[in-house]
């Protein structure tokens, strides 16, 4: 519950009506503990026996669940109240809250009558909160002109001007109201101006409508918003880092004067706060003694010595004016408030939502990019006319997403010393991070491309450079300009780039990566297993042909061509190579898993639960934790032939492969066709959504395939002939290429038998013959719905 005092005086959630007890309560709420004798004294001074008094109503209180906190001679609110929770807003800068809670003047709605201390803190009180709202009107009036929203500004400031149950603005406040109102060209403007110059005071004209962007720096701008006399504030960061764009949106709140730093002359910076400019230190410090001046200085580096002699001064005298300095560096003397400005993170630019990804929140680019201007537009001005040292190091850096340091200066042919100081001048200049991460890199290397024999050199320079396990992405981009000393790394490099889309579970990656590198005998194995996890196998088979008769004996290649024809469903030629490799490594665990898959073929359920279990053991032991879980997968399979439940096998199995996709496809696959041939289609179905995504984002075309026909052959038995022909059609165009002769054999049997074209289910067959699978075309002619015969 929430004592409301704003416009109203009740519980919320309550039908209790009792003004005076709901008095005590607010009191109580917004002065906290007080003694029981000042209360009965304050609200009943005319009374007989006030203690008796407050008792009466302090047990109208108890029946208010929460409401008292008792202790003795002392009593509190424990109750929530919206006047108290406004002020607490406000101490927390939550102004936007604030102002949304002000519902009218507090307790406007009271009809008993008070006593003249009680009276007088109702009033008090009422304009006090009234005040509150109002600031935190103007705060938000004021970061809307900040950020050129010169409409919303003037809203606010019309709301804080006529805000009920507000006292009229003080001389403090007529200015900022009139800064803003005029801002948007309010009508309310001109009744500003009246009470001001009714008090003496002179405005400044009406602002010029704004039109530069700016986003994010809430926070630095309500900091220096509330700097008072005598203070001194000092804002630091790199080139671009949005110091000027900060001073220009705190002028357009209002109430600022900002000065350019020049060193034309001494004092040349401070020379437009007086009539004359001054000539001596006395006249300098006598022009900001005001304590209604609120001045910035934009760019302590660029000020003449003599101003930087009385800001310095100034700092330690305190002399009446709020002073503001922007440098590059932090500040040589003690100030009050010191902001150190850097990138602009995601919640600054949450109005944006797409900006922090362009831009990686760089104050320059943010503007350009709120402006509708290209990114390049004056970075790339500045890089191009940099040296050409200078230029090549933030062209290398761009290149990387995490920069290599080590490797970028030995790109470069650069000693340390110097690659210091061209990182260091970058850094200063807004360019880079501190560790050389270019900002919005993504840009650079849009346009860089864009210079193709350039960019080649460049990326081929970081790719002779970078370890192997980082230079695959350069050399890929620079194939043009490979010398031959190039191909045998590049080869190397390549290997381990595909390892690793292996190792993460995606074989379509590698697979491309490889298929472009074909003519490269010392990539054949390698390219063979990533073919074998897309399900190209007869392409797999083609690419270990290609070895010399010597290295199609290695054990690696021995059972990447078993591998490849067990799956092709030539078991006997695949246990056979199998048989022919020993050991305990890798090669091994695929002997036992293609084993494992011929008794599979063969129902055989005990010998391929056995045989699975040794190569997911052997994986295992070599910590590839992919193989090892999709080999467990297998030997599930074999679990439930022998009669395991299969939600009970397979679901461990599940929750382990989370972040591994491929080996989760392949469980996820397993599990789903096995539910189809047990006959648990509803619950296969559920899961049919999930299993498409997971083999997509692995890359797994024969996994597909295998899909869409089982989900053919479902809609084929239920007879939805339309539904099953369109599964086929897609099963076929993703078997174009991998060459599985059997699933494609199945699925255009399947079709054929559909379409009721004899001769289509004829060729089918004799396709599957031809590949060997005798069995498989005895099974489908026997389930065939078609006659090829009498």
């Amino acid at each position: 519950m929430t004592l409301r005092t704003l416009g109203a005086l009740s519980v919320e959630g309550v039908t209790f009506r009792r003004e005076k007890v709901l008095l005590l309560l607010a009191y109580l709420c917004l002065e906290g503990p007080q003694p029981r004798r000042r209360l009965a004294e304050l609200f009943w001074p005319d009374a007989t026996n006030p203690m008796n008094s407050l008792a009466q109503h302090l047990v109208h209180l108890r029946g208010l669940p929460g409401a008292l906190a008792e202790d003795g001679p002392r009593v509190a609110a424990a109750m929530p109240c919206d006047a108290a929770q406004l002020r607490d807003l406000i101490r927390r800068g939550r102004h936007e809250a604030a102002a949304a809670l002000y519902a009218g003047p507090f307790l406007d709605a009271l009809t008993i009558p008070l006593g003249a201390d009680l009276e007088e803190w109702v009033f008090d009180t009422r304009d006090a909160v009234a005040q509150a709202a109002r600031a935190a009107l103007m705060t938000l009036g004021a970061q809307a002109a900040a950020h050129g929203h010169a409409q919303q500004a003037g809203d606010l400031a019309a709301r804080a001007l006529t805000l009920p149950g507000a006292p009229p603005p003080d001389e403090l406040d007529l200015p900022k109201l009139h800064h803003l109102l005029s801002l948007a060209g309010h009508p309310l403007a001109a009744q500003v101006e009246r009470d001001a110059r009714s008090l003496g005071l002179n405005l400044t004209a009406a602002p010029a409508p704004v039109s530069a962007p700016f986003a994010g720096r809430e926070g630095e701008l309500a900091a220096l918003n509330t700097l008072t006399p005598g203070q001194t504030a000092w804002i630091s960061g790199h080139a671009g880092m949005g110091k000027t764009a900060l001073l220009e949106a705190l002028a357009r709140s209002g109430g600022w004067t900002v000065l350019a730093g020049r060193a034309a002359a001494p004092y040349a910076t401070l020379s437009p706060l007086s009539a004359a400019p001054p000539t001596h230190p006395q006249a300098a410090h006598a022009a900001l003694r005001d304590p209604h001046l609120r001045v910035a200085i934009d760019s302590w580096d660029a000020a003449d010595p003599a101003t930087q002699a009385a800001l310095t001064h100034a700092a330690a005298a305190r002399p009446g004016a709020v002073i503001v300095v922007t440098s590059r560096h932090h500040p040589p003397f003690d100030v009050d408030l010191h902001l150190n400005l850097g990138p602009l993170g995601p919640d600054d630019l949450r109005a944006h939502p797409e900006l922090h990804a362009r831009t990686d929140g760089h104050p320059v680019l943010v503007g350009h990019a709120l402006r509708g201007q290209p990114l390049d537009l004056r970075l790339g001005a500045r890089v191009r006319a940099y040296p050409d040292p200078v230029r090549d190091t933030f062209l290398l850096l761009a290149l990387q997403d995490q920069p290599n340091l080590r490797a970028t200066r030995a790109a470069l042919n650069q000693d340390a010393g110097t690659f210091a100081r061209t990182l260091a001048f970058l850094t200063t200049e807004g360019l880079t991070s501190e560790t050389g991460r270019v900002y919005a890199a993504a840009t650079t290397r849009e346009h860089l491309s864009q210079i193709h024999v350039h960019a080649a050199l460049l990326h081929l320079r970081l790719a002779r450079a970078l370890p192997e396990n980082a230079a695959w992405p350069h050399y890929d981009r620079s194939r043009d300009l490979w010398e031959d000393h190039d191909e045998t790394r590049a080869a190397h490099a390549a290997r381990q780039h595909a390892h690793t889309h292996l190792r993460r579970g995606y074989p379509g990656q590698a697979a491309a990566l490889l298929d472009t590198l074909a003519h490269l005998p010392a990539l054949a194995v390698p390219h063979a297993w990533a073919l074998i996890g897309v399900g190209r196998y007869q392409d797999a088979l083609t690419r270990l042909s290609s070895l010399s008769a010597h290295d199609q004996q290695v054990g690696d290649a021995l059972a990447a061509r078993a591998v490849a024809l067990v799956y092709l469903g030539r078991a006997d030629e695949a246990v056979a190579l199998a048989g022919q490799i020993s050991g305990h490594g890798p090669d091994a665990a695929h002997a036992a898993s293609v084993r494992a898959h011929a008794a599979r073929m063969r129902e055989e359920w005990d010998a391929a639960r056995r045989h699975s279990q040794i190569a997911a053991d052997l994986w295992n032991l070599h910590g590839d934790e992919e193989a090892h879980l999709t080999e467990l997968g297998m030997a599930a399979r074999a679990q439930v032939g022998l009669g395991a439940e299969p939600r009970t096998v397979f679901a461990p199995l599940l929750d382990r492969a989370r972040d591994i996709p491929s080996a989760r496809s392949r469980l996820l696959l397993n599990y789903v066709m096995l539910l189809g041939t047990l006959g648990q289609r509803r619950e296969a179905e559920v899961l049919y959504p999930a299993l498409m995504q997971a083999l997509h984002e692995a890359g797994d075309t024969f996994g597909l395939a295998n899909v869409h026909i089982n989900r053919g052959v479902d809609a084929h038995e239920s007879g939805d002939l339309t539904g099953a022909a369109e599964h086929y059609r897609a099963a076929i165009a993703h078997l174009r290429g991998t060459g599985n002769t059997r699933l494609l054999g199945v699925a255009l049997s399947n079709l054929s038998e559909i379409d009721g074209n004899l001769s289509a289910f004829e060729d089918a067959l004799t396709l599957l013959t031809g590949a060997g699978q005798h069995e498989l075309v005895a099974q489908i002619r026997r389930n065939a719905q078609v006659q090829t015969g009498p």
